[in-house]
This record gives C-alpha cells, structure tokens and sequence, in this order.
C-alpha cells in the first residue's frame, strides 16, 4: 500500500479516535511539540498571540516534515525516534517539575514496548503504518485545535457532541478571539484553510508501496 493510500486511512481513522484514551500517547507527542514552541517564544517575551502562532507554525512544519520523510528510506526509523524522543521529553520534564505523571508514564513505556516491538519482528509494514500514524496525528491534532475547539466553545450541547476535543490541550485560536472583530471560529477556520493546502498536497503525492 502506497502512503498517499494509507495517509487517507490514517487521517479517518485518527479522526474518529482522537477523543479517546486510545490516542494518548499520540496527545501526549504532539502536545510536547506545541508546547516546546510556546514556551520558547514565551520565554523571549512573546505574547499569547505569538505563543498560539509558534504553537501553529511548528506543528505545521513538523507534520509537513515527516509527510516528506515517510516517502524515504527513513521511514522505518520515525516511530522509533519519536517514540524515544517523546518517552526522553517526558522524563526532562518530570525531573524538571520534580513531579511523576504515573499514567502518561506507562502509557509512554507501553507505547516505547510496542514500537521496539515491531523491529524485533522486523515487520516493514508495521513500521510504516506507525510512521503514518505518528505523522498524521499532529495534522488531526491541528484540525481539532482549530476547528472543533472553537466550534464546542459556540454552543454546550455541540461541546457534549464533539467528544474529539476531550484530551486537547492546545491552544491556538483562543488569543484570536475578538481580533479585528473577528470570532475565534473565523481565525480557526482560516487558519486551518493555510494548514489544509500544504498537507493535503503532500499526502496525495504518490509515494512508495
């Protein structure tokens, strides 16, 4: 199967799965990627506004990136960086707050043991769907950020609804609200039409089986 084919597969079944404890390790990942950027701005004097921007810039170009880099022979090495850069970041952080998340720590080993798993059976295949789901986590993460939050904060029962925006904890389109007059759905929705374009380009590029 070809990555365009499975980026479509990825992408739907992400979607449906993004609001459940089944994703977490993919939340935890991407929100470690948006996090570091909002910090670092925030830590040279930026505002919520720069902080939500960097937070947005980064994800798009992380997940731009591995789109190029699942057509590669690198491919098979991206669930195991990431998996041990994300299970890394989380240690640093521990140590740094001086404080143990028991539950995001075992659902990172887990998530550790599963992927060293698939080289220990040297399945190509399970390699390359996990660099897909990886990859395409952080598009869904995005689309979640800047879609489906705004729209749960217009109405309560359509907030009960959209269960996808359960585990999120990104903030982009909250410091728009307002802006130019213009409600957090509007900067969300424009936003995400400058994300779609890039993504959506790269993921029906044919790429190898």
């Amino acid at each position: 199967m070809r990555s365009n084919e499975r980026a479509g597969i990825v992408s739907v079944i992400m979607l449906f799965l993004w609001g459940t404890l089944l994703t977490e390790p993919f939340h935890i990942f991407v929100d470690y990627i948006s996090a570091a950027a909002s910090l670092s701005v925030k830590g040279m004097g930026g505002n919520e506004i720069f902080c939500a921007l960097a937070s947005y810039v980064v994800l798009l170009l992380a997940v731009m990136l591995l789109q190029k880099l699942i057509n590669t022979k690198a491919e098979t090495f991206i669930p195991c960086i990431i998996a041990i850069l994300t299970a890394g970041a989380f240690c640093f952080k521990s140590l740094a707050d001086g404080h143990v998340d028991l539950k995001k720590g075992i659902i990172l080993a887990v998530s550790v043991a599963v992927v060293m798993l698939f080289y220990i059976v040297k399945s190509d295949m399970l390699l390359q769907w996990a660099a897909s789901v990886y990859t395409y986590s952080i598009s869904t993460a995005l689309l979640t950020a800047l879609l489906f939050v705004p729209l749960s904060k217009m109405n309560g029962t359509l907030g009960k609804i959209l269960y996808i925006t359960r585990y999120n904890t990104i903030k982009i389109t909250e410091p728009f609200s307002g802006m130019a007059g213009l409600p957090e759905i509007v900067w969300g929705l424009f936003l995400l039409l400058i994300a779609s374009f890039p993504i959506v380009f790269l993921a029906t590029q044919k790429g190898k089986s």
